[in-house]
């Protein structure tokens, strides 16, 4: 038995412990507990074991450290290295879709037209494994770079340090009630669960307890070290990494530890992540990434100037969406809300936005980043004027991570306006 399976026999030892002091001397179970335990058994078997995925990413990455992958290489082979890994899978991203629709036109007899196609998968997949520790290793110095040039850091090194990992995160199902937008439950499921299993649980919970539910895909995830998906862009990888990198350091304070305690402070904590994270992530692209940084700023440009106008604003017609659906809900009109939902979601679709369900759930999930389309909170305005009357990052981290509650948001807001 390997060290890791000897901790993980110890971390489940652990928490079946604690599990039984908590429900020592409760003979019945309140309402909402009782809820979640039905929501529960009906995610059984598609749960996340984050404490296995721990163990095993801690081992890998101080290997990591000890081999440093990319050690050696100039600031330009670093570059390169990134962006050639970067290519790679998007590119695998591609052969995959294309497989998968063979498959699914023509079942068992697409394993001889797909032959080619698996064989270049097989080596792209060979060659990322081989790269990704050093693609890692390099995207982690580049952000902690910029974090140590804002203060964030002591010594040589980013605090906490910059670890993340390229890896597929679990999907996440969110729970809201019908009649309000808010999340009223969470859980972190296996990646890849299939849209048929994600349409029954989704079912199942409208059916049995008249919630609304979405499973959906994330981005990234703060764990530690944190997860983040490869086939994306290079200036949204570099934002994600320092926006998982926020969650680990407001870990470390009050505004962190209550991430959980309020639909109002799970806002404010991912509106506090979105702004540090574009922020610090803008800045490695301009400094290791220029030429990119500078087309980046040029197709802003346009569309700000008016240039390249954007055939279907998504952010203007979702936040509508939104703002129309919390009129109906304000007015008791459910059915008239979800009614109205989807026939917006149709819309998206037409427009080119593969949204599988809009419902109150969806809005839960993605109304809790407050500068995002689907918000309709004024912590994320709130937040961004904070920032724009703070010097730098570090100043508006430090206003910011003692908060536990909107109105000491207020407050702190008021003492750095200008009198």
């Amino acid at each position: 038995m390997n060290w890791r399976t000897r901790a993980r026999r110890w971390l489940d030892r652990i928490a079946a412990v604690l599990t039984a002091f908590v429900l020592l001397g409760s003979a019945a179970l309140d309402s909402e507990t009782a809820t979640r335990y039905r929501i529960d058994s009906m995610v059984a078997g598609q749960t996340w074991d984050l404490i296995a995925w721990e163990v095993d990413a801690i081992g890998h990455k101080l290997g990591e450290a000890v081999q440093q992958p990319a050690a050696g290489l100039s600031v330009a082979e670093q570059a390169a290295l990134v962006q050639r890994y970067l290519e790679r899978a998007h590119e695998i991203g591609a052969l995959e879709a294309e497989v998968e629709a063979k498959y699914s036109q023509l079942g068992e007899a697409a394993s001889a037209e797909t032959a080619s196609l698996q064989a270049r998968l097989a080596t792209l997949r060979a060659a990322q494994d081989a790269e990704r520790p050093a693609a890692e290793a390099i995207l982690e110095a580049q952000i902690s770079a910029v974090l140590l040039g804002e203060g964030l850091g002591w010594g040589a090194t980013a605090l906490p340090p910059v670890w993340f990992t390229f890896t597929e995160p679990p999907m996440k199902m969110v729970v809201s009630p019908r009649a309000r937008i808010m999340t009223a439950y969470y859980a972190m499921l296996k990646p890849g669960v299939p849209v048929a299993e994600r349409e029954r649980i989704e079912d199942a919970i409208l059916a049995q307890e008249n919630l609304s539910a979405y499973v959906t895909n994330v981005g990234g995830l703060g764990a530690y070290p944190t997860l983040v998906i490869d086939r994306a862009p290079l200036a949204w990888v570099l934002s994600t990494v320092a926006h998982e990198w926020t969650h680990n350091y407001l870990t470390l304070f009050p505004l962190g530890i209550h991430y959980s305690a309020s639909s109002d402070l799970t806002i404010m904590n991912e509106t506090v992540a979105d702004i540090v994270g574009d922020e610090i992530g803008r800045q490695a692209l301009e400094r290791y990434y220029p030429n990119l940084a500078q087309e980046v700023a040029a197709r802003e440009a346009a569309v700000e100037s008016g240039e390249a106008p954007l055939a279907f604003d998504f952010r203007k017609e979702m936040r509508h969406t939104r703002e129309i659906v919390d009129q109906f809900l304000a007015l008791g009109r459910v059915e008239d809300a979800e009614e109205y939902m989807e026939i917006r979601r149709l819309l998206f679709v037409e427009n080119g936005y593969a949204i599988r369900k809009l419902n109150q759930a969806y809005f839960a999930f993605h109304g809790s980043y407050g500068t995002g389309a689907a918000a309709t909170s004024p912590l994320g305005p709130k937040l961004e004027e904070l920032r724009s009357l703070t010097p730098n990052v570090h100043t508006f981290l430090s206003a910011v991570r003692g908060l536990t509650s909107p109105e000491e948001l207020d407050r702190v807001l008021e003492e750095w306006r200008p009198r």
